[in-house]
């Protein structure tokens, strides 16, 4: 038995046999009095995307704590890149919805103002689709029928294909003089 794990121990990092990939880095010189050599990673924002798949394999595993815990620290990630925005939609439905937290709305809008990315392509279009309706139902703002037609025409612009009768009811209202 003891041979075979020494096997194992020689075999798998010779043919490389691994579940995680490498991190690349690459030499950056520092313009400093000493200048010393730093290493700066390539994929520094492969952490958002991390932290939302694990999310993900915790909701599914009906493991909701870890999923959250996972999702928040996904949102507050420094990258921008689209997981960080989907991390942050995800987290606001469970504030939204009391999942493994108590419901807190304002919470969960903020998440959704930060999934959104301010309308930006690499949004999420569920989070911007969620600020609109915030604006529109006045949850946790002031119910602003202008802001949330600019909002749903942000989340129809990101590609939200389902915003179409949101935009036409909103412009009703706004017509009506509501």
């Amino acid at each position: 038995m003891n041979k075979l794990i020494i096997i194992c121990c020689i075999i798998i990092p010779v043919f490389g046999i691994s579940q995680s990939k490498p991190i690349k880095a690459k030499k950056v010189v520092t313009v400093a009095k000493n200048h010393n050599v730093k290493y700066q990673f390539e994929d520094q924002n492969d952490s958002a995307h991390i932290y939302y798949m694990k999310g993900w394999d915790s909701y599914k595993a009906k493991d909701t704590s870890a999923a959250r815990y996972y999702w928040e620290r996904g949102a507050n990630c420094s990258s921008n890149i689209p997981s960080k925005y989907s991390s942050a939609f995800r987290y606001g439905l469970m504030l939204q919805n009391g999942e493994s937290v108590a419901p807190d709305k304002d919470a969960a809008f903020y998440y959704y103002n930060l999934g959104s990315a301010e309308g930006r392509k690499e949004g999420d279009v569920d989070a911007t689709k969620n600020v609109a309706a915030y604006y529109e139902n006045g949850m946790s703002v002031k119910q602003d029928f202008k802001k949330a037609l600019e909002w749903y025409l942000k989340a129809k612009a990101q590609g939200n294909r389902f915003c179409d009768a949101d935009i036409a009811r909103v412009r009703g209202k706004i017509a009506k003089g509501l």
